[in-house]
């Protein structure tokens, strides 16, 4: 085998000094620029953060006094919706002054009126009714001889509604078969009726009334019974003013109709 030929210690020695000499013959690097300085920090003006604060507290009492203010002209002021009540003072003989208070009122007190405006309402009073006037009848004469007296129904031809108010004893007025019955005088004219006198057939009612009336149609009953025992009954009428007289029969003694002599008005 060939051998390698071994460098000399001078080749070592150049080979070692080469890149000295290679760097001394080259031209030096300039140094590097410095670094710039970093920034001043900025600092805060004091006047900007005292201007800030003074808005910030003229805020806060801008808004506390419009609280407040708010909160009084509520409660001392009423509402505008609902008009305040005017209440009149007058003074009471021996009592004691009302106290005086400091504080002003809520709202003011009406002093009483002096007199009554023009435009007050006017009052309007009911009217009584009209009073009722009626004839007198001092001399007690029978006013059914002069009256138009009809009935509910007649027993027959012999038997009609006059011959109860015809002043004869012995004709008489007997209505039909049936319950309930009427005989019906009227007077004219209203007249003041004190008594009214019935008499009875054997056929007579066992309950039955007196009713009187102004117009015919409108009727008060003024006495009544349920225990008719027939003859002659005088019913008093305490002095009723009425056109109108009427027995108005519900029940029958017996089988027949009701059957009246006479009915006399006085």
């Amino acid at each position: 085998m060939e051998e390698r030929q071994r460098p000399s210690r001078a080749d070592s020695l150049r080979l070692t000094h080469l890149p000295e000499v290679r760097s001394r013959n080259r031209p030096a690097a300039p140094p590097p620029a410095p670094a710039p300085p970093p920034p001043p920090a900025r600092r805060r003006s004091r006047k900007s953060w005292w201007l800030v604060s003074g808005l910030a507290i003229a805020v806060a009492v801008a808004a506390g006094l419009v609280v407040a203010y708010r909160a009084t002209t509520d409660a001392t002021i009423p509402d505008r919706g609902v008009p305040p009540v005017a209440i009149p003072t007058e003074t009471v003989a021996g009592s004691d002054p009302a106290p005086a208070y400091s504080a002003a009122p809520r709202s003011a007190v009406a002093a009483p009126a002096s007199r009554v405006p023009s435009s007050s309402p006017s009052v309007t009073t009911k009217l009584a009714p009209p009073k009722v006037t009626a004839r007198a009848n001092p001399s007690r004469a029978n006013l059914a001889l002069t009256s138009t007296v009809t009935a509910s129904s007649a027993e027959g031809g012999a038997w009609q509604a006059g011959n109860a108010t015809d002043g004869d004893p012995a004709t008489r007025w007997s209505s039909g078969f049936a319950e309930p019955q009427w005989l019906r005088a009227d007077l004219g004219s209203r007249r003041v009726v004190n008594e009214v006198t019935l008499v009875w057939e054997h056929a007579h009612a066992v309950a039955y009334r007196i009713d009187v009336s102004p117009n015919g149609t409108q009727w008060r009953t003024v006495w009544s019974t349920t225990a008719g025992k027939g003859g002659t009954v005088r019913i008093d009428t305490d002095g009723v003013a009425a056109r109108y007289v009427r027995m108005y029969g519900t029940k029958r003694s017996n089988q027949y109709g009701f059957s009246l002599f006479e009915m006399e008005i006085r």
